[in-house]
């Protein structure tokens, strides 16, 4: 996936998602997270994305980029 502020190849970061926990907490005792999307982040420190420090994120399946950081 490329920066589309100046091309260069996005670095996958960390993903994030939604805190699930077990309905049987006491056979499973952990917690996981079900996944919504994907974070990258640009490299190039001459991107002009300075307002979101060059990150930048995927929601789902849909490949469409997203500026900044998902909350």
């Amino acid at each position: 996936m490329e920066c589309p502020y100046c091309g260069n190849e996005l670095i996958w970061n960390d993903y994030f998602g939604k805190i699930k926990h077990s309905e049987h907490y006491w056979l499973y005792p952990q917690s996981w997270i079900e996944k919504r999307g994907d974070i990258y982040k640009c490299e190039n420190e001459d991107c002009d994305s300075g307002v979101f420090n060059s990150f930048f994120y995927t929601y789902g399946n849909n490949d469409e980029l997203k500026e900044g950081y998902p909350c």
